[in-house]
């Protein structure tokens, strides 16, 4: 009767044993992922994996002694203890697990660099060999896909060194090919996201068309920055405007959204800078060439930050690119963004496409959804030929752009703290790991749990929005034409007030207290935005 007994107690707990030492294994495994040096999470980690291998010892014990003295009333405690410590083991292994796949995926550390050669769509050159002429390629050697990658096509392809000609840009390049001078060019493989919103080439991706294409996946370089996320950090947002949905792909971009952001998480107050567009600055990986900035983004995202860096004087720790299809799927998952839209307007949908596609937004406070949203934020003059005077009767420019683009940001951070439900939570993990690239580490992302947690904290402690202070910094500037193409020159003043209020919160610099502010009763405060003033160039 024992043996019997035996058996059959041992065909139902010996599986459910291994399978609670597979689920442990898999548990230390995903706990581990987030051991992070020098951080509160290091020690929750191994206090946890501590946990369980003493779990492991009792239980193993505990079992074996059911298993030989086969007491009913044990084993059937033993038992239950078992289920419910291997479910628990499970649950946190799931979602840690969906977690880590999408910190893995935004923390990438390789990068696809890729070059096409592509030729008018009207000419009839089928493939390289059916090039005759010159073909144009950047002169810049530290260019990744305008040069180095652009070079190992062109030895694919054939292309002798002599029928290349070099150029110190690509606005020139595309001009010559447009005028026929060359016949062929080699690019980077976005060209057509990098230039839909430049006017002299917004239809480039149905004028040209690619007949080679060649990418190469490298290791990107590492932050520089040592900082962990629990001191004061810059962070540079790049908004990828494109119409896919992958940032993978290549590594330039149009560069038309730049937002300088610097955050403080001992005081909780971050500032933020969007930089025009056309500003016209040096730009560092072209011999320090006057050109717009968003030009630098054609090189890829190290001339970006080395030009942001060098029209500042900040040093920039880590960046973040926000591919823009991301915000509609971003929005939808959280269920729309609160804002107050100053004026009525419309807009391309996420893919620029007009007609029965075409975004149209009321004025006024209102919940947008996800296409609104990046309307809003692309937003920046009149349409009165696809949309009519009732949505055209409102000025707009870069600036009110970029201005519109941080009252989205907010809006999402405002959003993002009443996100509770895990089905919420896994979503808009999903949303952010196809769209979001950074050269922030895992382990670095991990250090910023204890900034995490007190965003939370605060969040939940706060009735209003502004659960993080938020300063927003101004770039005031003239207009400036040169040779017929628009440009727009900062004032240097403007600039160093901004830049001041930025090492202000970083903790560089100590604040100046104002010892002249009044104040009356009778005249309404208005709160004085950095850098937004009068002043001389």
């Amino acid at each position: 009767m024992k043996r019997k007994k035996f058996k059959k107690t041992s065909l139902l707990l010996i599986p459910m044993m291994i399978l609670y030492y597979i689920v442990t294994s898999l548990y230390i495994k995903e706990i581990y992922y987030y051991n992070a040096p020098s951080s509160i999470m290091q020690y929750i980690v191994y206090g946890a994996i501590a946990l369980a291998g003493l779990l492991v010892i009792i239980f193993t014990i505990w079992g074996l002694t059911c298993i030989l003295k086969n007491r009913t009333k044990t084993y059937i405690v033993f038992f239950i203890f078992l289920i419910l410590v291997t479910g628990g083991q499970y649950f946190v292994t799931y979602n840690a697990s969906k977690v880590s796949e999408s910190i893995a995926k935004v923390t990438d550390n390789f990068t696809t660099y890729s070059s096409s050669l592509i030729v008018l769509r009207e000419s009839n050159i089928k493939k390289s060999s059916d090039i005759t002429g010159k073909v144009g390629m950047i002169s810049d050697t530290k260019s990744m896909e305008g040069y180095v990658v652009a070079k190992k096509l062109a030895k694919k392809e054939n292309i002798s060194n002599s029928s290349i000609t070099k150029y110190d840009d690509y606005t020139n390049m595309l001009k010559d090919l447009y005028d026929k001078k060359i016949d062929a060019v080699l690019i980077s493989s976005s060209y057509a996201d990098m230039f839909s919103t430049d006017e002299q080439f917004e239809n480039i991706k149905n004028d040209v068309k690619e007949i080679a294409k060649k990418s190469v996946t490298q290791r990107r370089k590492k932050s520089k920055s040592t900082k962990t996320l629990t001191k004061p950090f810059t962070v540079l947002v790049m908004g990828v405007d494109s119409t896919t949905n992958s940032l993978k792909n290549s590594n330039s971009f149009n560069g038309d959204t730049l937002m300088l952001m610097t955050f403080n998480p001992k005081t909780m107050n971050a500032t933020i800078l969007s930089i025009p567009r056309d500003t016209r600055v040096p730009i560092t990986c072209n011999r320090n060439r006057l050109n717009k900035i968003n030009s630098s983004s054609m090189y890829g995202t190290d001339c970006v930050i080395d030009t942001v860096s060098n029209l500042t004087g900040v040093e920039i720790d880590y960046w973040v690119k926000v591919n823009f299809q991301g915000v509609v799927s971003l929005v939808d998952a959280v269920g729309g963004v609160e804002v107050d839209v100053p004026y009525a307007f419309c807009e391309q949908d996420s893919k620029r496409r007009w007609g029965k596609h075409t975004v149209y937004v009321e004025k006024g406070k209102q919940t947008l959804n996800g296409e609104q949203a990046l309307a809003f934020a692309r937003n920046r003059h009149t349409w009165p030929e696809f949309c009519g005077k009732k949505y055209s009767k409102y000025v707009s420019n870069d600036f009110i752009r970029g201005q519109n683009q941080q009252t989205i940001v907010k809006a999402l951070a405002n959003k993002l703290k009443s996100t509770s439900s895990l089905s919420q939570v896994y979503k808009l993990l999903d949303v952010l790991g196809n769209n979001i690239d950074t050269n922030i580490s895992k382990d670095t992302m991990i250090t910023g749990f204890d900034t995490f947690k007190n965003i939370i904290t605060k969040s939940k402690n706060i009735n209003g929005d502004d659960f993080i202070g938020t300063q927003r910094l101004y770039l005031s500037g003239r207009d400036k034409m040169i040779n017929g193409i628009y440009y727009f020159e900062h004032y240097e003043q403007s600039l160093d007030e901004i830049v001041y209020a930025m090492k202000v919160n970083l903790g560089l610099k100590k604040p100046i207290m104002d010892k002249d502010f009044s104040f009356s009763i009778n005249e309404p405060y208005e709160d004085v935005q950095i850098g937004k003033g009068t002043y001389k160039y």
